[in-house]
């Protein structure tokens, strides 16, 4: 029964209800079937006690009729007829002490060894006939034997069978009114017990766990209601002391969670200022060298105007080219710096990712220094659309393929292509350049850090391309060994719907 409540999905009232059901059953058919047995007995024994008056009426009329032939007396014979006519009686069997049959009334089997042993014992004997189990016997007949007595010697032996059929009768009106009062008390006590278990112990119960979901929501305010004065309320007094020394706990955690942040946004700004500092630094370093050139050629320009000596003019042009370049690295600084300190932009978008590295490649392949880099591009097929802003990530991709193309002077090739995850949109740029070393690859996305020449970067083009994938909630993974090229790898998070438009596989080769 245990087991199969187990499988069964039950709720608390059903399950205590059914449980109490099944003791209450079986309780009542202990008790029922004690009562009936007693009642059994007890009609049985009124049973044979009127047998046995009968079988001594009997003995009785032929004791007092014996004499010559009294087994043909017509007055026995009717005294005898007439018992067998009696409700119950099936017959009498009257026979000498050898067996030999003298009277014969009624109907029903014969005598058999049983009156043997009663003549040959002197004493009366009594067989009950029945089938059935122990607690549902069906009895059929009562068989009666005993000695017949005559001149203080035994002369013969009798027997009587009856019938019990209405013992059978009283017996199922027992057993009708017994089955139907167990389904009747059975009922009672479902119904009522379903009403006093809901009122006592299904309902507190129920609006306990109204509350603990109601705090499992995050609403601590709510207490459980204390009903009763019994193991049910001590529960809820529990469980609500629990509830406020978890309330305490939550704000003792708020406390400390404020302090954190309080402390956090301390070392930010700290880290802030600092970053500030070392970019200061760079920034002057990075200007300052320009400055210095320039401020040198324009002094000598100025001392050559000043002389007029208009044969020097091609190193007077020099000097003017030198000044324009140097000027144009200061714009320059000054312009990633301006791009690595603004803002994130809000604006997002569902980005074909496809699209976007085809028109990528095209910008940046007519460049000069792209003329001698074998471009290998692949595009993934279904490709999800990408969350992000479609200038932003080009930029990147611009970074990116610049910093391949400066990695190889002389030529090379570089693989492009899009894949994609359970999470994410991957684009994967590998490149056959000089790549980069173990010691630098912690560095390459520190403001101002380049291996670059003066002329050809910055130092901010990984920074800015870090910081545009973190604001889009993406990553950047690079690998790299020293002669083997470098490979970056951007995470970009899915879009909620949606395939690039163009998302076949197709290979570009490019050669200078």
């Amino acid at each position: 029964m245990k087991a199969l409540f187990r499988k069964i999905p039950l709720g608390l009232r059903t399950e205590i209800v059914l449980n109490i059901a099944v003791l209450t059953m079986a309780s009542l058919l202990l008790v029922g079937f004690t009562i009936l047995k007693v009642s059994e007995q007890e009609i049985l024994e009124q049973k044979i006690a009127g047998s046995r008056i009968l079988l001594f009426s009997v003995q009785r009329g032929i004791n007092a009729f014996q004499g010559a032939n009294w087994q043909q007396d017509p007055r026995l014979l009717q005294i005898l007829l007439g018992f067998t006519q009696l409700g119950g009686v099936e017959g009498i069997w009257i026979v000498d002490k050898d067996l030999k049959p003298m009277i014969t009334r009624g109907r029903g089997q014969r005598y058999d060894d049983a009156l043997l042993k009663a003549m040959t014992q002197g004493d009366e004997g009594l067989r009950m006939e029945k089938t059935g189990i122990l607690w549902w016997s069906l009895y059929n007949r009562l068989i009666l034997t005993a000695p017949l007595v005559g001149e203080g010697r035994i002369i013969g032996g009798v027997q009587i069978a009856f019938s019990m059929a209405d013992v059978m009768d009283r017996l199922m009106v027992f057993r009708r009114l017994f089955l139907i009062l167990i389904v009747v008390d059975s009922l009672v006590i479902i119904a009522f017990g379903s009403l006093l278990l809901s009122r006592v112990v299904v309902n507190p119960l129920r609006r306990l766990v109204e509350v603990v979901q109601r705090i499992g929501g995050g609403d601590l305010g709510q207490r459980a209601p204390i009903d009763y004065e019994n193991e049910i309320g001590t529960l809820a007094k529990a469980f609500n002391q629990m509830v406020e020394r978890l309330a305490e706990k939550q704000k003792d955690l708020q406390r400390a969670i404020k302090q954190l942040k309080d402390t956090q946004e301390e070392l930010v700004s700290s880290e802030k200022l600092a970053s500030v500092g070392r970019m200061a630094a760079g920034v002057a370093h990075e200007i300052g060298n320009p400055l210095t050139s320039v401020l040198g050629h324009t002094e000598i320009l100025h001392k050559r105007l000043k002389r007029k000596k208009l044969k020097d003019g091609e190193i007077l042009l020099d000097l003017v080219e030198r000044t324009r370049k140097e000027t144009e690295r200061i714009n320059r600084i000054i312009k990633d710096l301006l791009q690595f300190s603004k803002p994130p932009s809000s604006h997002r978008e569902d980005v074909d990712v496809n699209r976007m590295v085809q028109d990528s490649l095209k910008v940046v392949s007519v460049q000069e220094r792209f003329q001698a880099i074998a471009i290998d591009l692949s595009l993934a097929e279904n490709l999800l659309l990408a969350k992000g802003n479609s200038d932003q990530l080009q930029q990147v991709l611009f970074n990116i393929l610049i910093n391949a193309a400066d990695a190889m002077p002389q030529g090379g090739s570089i693989s492009v292509r899009t894949e994609k995850d359970k999470q994410w949109v991957i684009i994967a740029i590998k490149d056959t350049g000089v790549g980069i070393a173990p010691e630098d690859l912690g560095k390459i996305y520190d403001p101002f850090y380049t291996t670059k020449s003066p002329d050809k970067g910055t130092g901010l083009g990984l920074s800015i391309s870090l910081k545009i994938i973190d604001e889009l909630g993406g990553r950047i993974k690079v690998q790299s060994e020293k002669g083997k090229g470098a490979e970056f790898i951007v995470y970009l998070k899915k879009a909620t719907r949606g395939l690039s438009k163009d998302t076949r596989n197709m290979g570009e080769k490019k050669e200078g």
